[in-house]
């Protein structure tokens, strides 16, 4: 019999504890549920079943085969505005690695970076947004990877 899944966890290895802490506080109102000098665990109000983890780098429990940059993954948000949360994130002070764009699959994503390196995907649901008359829709024009250069930018 497989084992039951009782939560998941994403653990991101911080930079800074406060500074990642407060980044995800800001940008999503994940509410801090635990809280050491090595380790704090973040969690969306009411669903606690998903959780994101900032480990120290450099503490004695991060796992030393995940030390160094992070590669091949991103972080998902699926947030109820994109547009209202790349405003927020803008407002910090965020790189902005893709405005909000609709997708073929029916997703609108931002993309951002986190004060680790983590790119993180904001998205919602296109049709959700379908009501905001200041929004105009079109497909992505990219072809590539968000980081590889763009057909268009080799002209």
């Amino acid at each position: 019999m497989p084992a039951v899944v009782e939560r998941i966890l994403f653990n991101i290895l911080a930079k800074d504890l406060t500074t990642s802490a407060a980044f995800y506080r800001q940008l999503a109102n994940f509410e801090q549920i635990y809280t050491s000098d090595w380790y704090v665990v973040l969690a969306v109000p009411g669903h606690t079943g998903f959780q994101l983890g900032l480990i120290d780098q450099v503490s004695e429990f991060a796992p030393r085969h995940a030390w160094g940059t992070a590669a091949g993954g991103y972080l998902t948000l699926v947030v109820d505005d994109v547009f209202a949360a790349l405003e927020r994130a803008r407002e910090m002070g965020v790189e902005i690695i893709e405005t909000p764009t609709s997708l073929e699959y029916g997703q609108t994503r931002a993309l951002i970076r986190d004060p680790n390196g983590v790119i993180i995907d904001l998205s919602t649901p296109t049709e959700a947004l379908a009501s905001r008359g200041d929004v105009a829709f079109a497909p992505s024009p990219k072809d590539t990877a968000v980081d590889q250069q763009q057909p268009e930018e080799n002209e």
